[in-house]
């Protein structure tokens, strides 16, 4: 799949899964967004334009996220600190060395269980080898912080912890009622415009974006460069058990837009949100879309 990194299926409350990517000699260099895609150092992938870094051994085993938050139980509407070690499978040994993917060491993004608020940060590398985030959970609830990481020498990695604020009563089980809603969005002057093929549940497919002036219509043309492309995309299924951090196909996108297209895989059927991100004018612009997905058999029949 072009593009995106997975999380599977989830426990309740801290879950860890790694994509099985293909072996590869520790030798060889590929592109951690798209593994086919083979090379040696200094090359840059053909698709996405990040640089090869050294393929990982058949180790492929998820590392863990030691999570410390302070205060224990956050306080909603105040400043939580939020400190994480990466530690190896196996031997739970602190990892220090990561290579960079999309400009930042980590890339770090905080959902509520409702899929209501949304935030993609990156947490600085400490001395003493944590990442640290000052977060402000905006109500009582239950939130999911996911980590997008590559361990030098390893396989991607996209790992799961939640976090519960005090005060909160509610279940824990992650099951956020979310209804279709394609709509174009205007933000910031900017008329947002998704357009897709009808979803299919295990199907991948392109989502492409379209963005012009909400007031004259005509195409932006001048998007800058976010973290290394033109846009990033976040998909989550409603019941948080599907997680893909998606960047764009750069063949298919304009560089400065209006265009911005990604191919994406939506694993069954259901319901999913969509944060689409891009940068104007030294802003990030933040849009979401709902799309459901249909089954398989009741597209194309059994």
């Amino acid at each position: 799949m072009i593009g995106c990194r997975l999380v599977g299926r989830l426990a309740l409350v801290t879950v860890l899964w790694t994509v099985a990517w293909p072996l590869a000699a520790q030798t060889s260099y590929w592109c951690a967004m798209h593994p086919d895609i083979r090379g040696k150092a200094g090359d840059v992938c053909p698709i996405c334009h990040m640089p090869l870094v050294p393929a990982p051994s058949a180790q492929l085993d998820a590392y863990t996220l030691d999570v410390r938050v302070t205060p224990a139980a956050p306080r909603p509407g105040h400043e939580t600190r939020v400190r994480f070690f990466v530690r190896t499978p196996h031997t739970d040994s602190l990892v220090r060395q990561f290579e960079t993917i999309h400009e930042r060491l980590i890339h770090f993004f905080v959902l509520s269980n409702d899929l209501e608020f949304f935030q993609h940060l990156h947490p600085v590398l400490q001395t003493d080898g944590s990442f640290e985030q000052r977060v402000t959970f905006p109500k009582e609830g239950i939130y999911r912080v996911i980590a997008d990481f590559l361990p030098t020498g390893a396989a991607p990695q996209l790992v799961q912890h939640s976090i519960i604020t005090s005060g909160y009563r509610g279940s824990i089980i992650p099951d956020a009622k979310l209804t279709g809603d394609l709509a174009p969005k205007v933000i910031e002057g900017i008329r947002v415009a998704i357009s897709t093929p009808d979803p299919v549940g295990g199907r991948e497919q392109l989502v492409t974006f379209d963005l012009d002036d909400a007031v004259t219509h005509a195409p932006i043309t001048d998007l800058e460069p976010f973290l290394g492309a033109v846009g990033h995309l976040l998909i989550v299924s409603s019941d948080l058990q599907y997680v893909a951090h998606s960047h764009p196909v750069a063949l298919m996108s304009t560089a400065l837009g209006p265009q911005i297209v990604f191919q994406v895989l939506f694993p069954r059927a259901g319901d999913y949100k969509l944060w689409m991100q891009c940068q104007r004018g030294g802003r990030v612009l933040t849009t979401a879309f709902t799309i459901k997905a249909q089954p398989r058999d009741q597209v194309f029949g059994k």
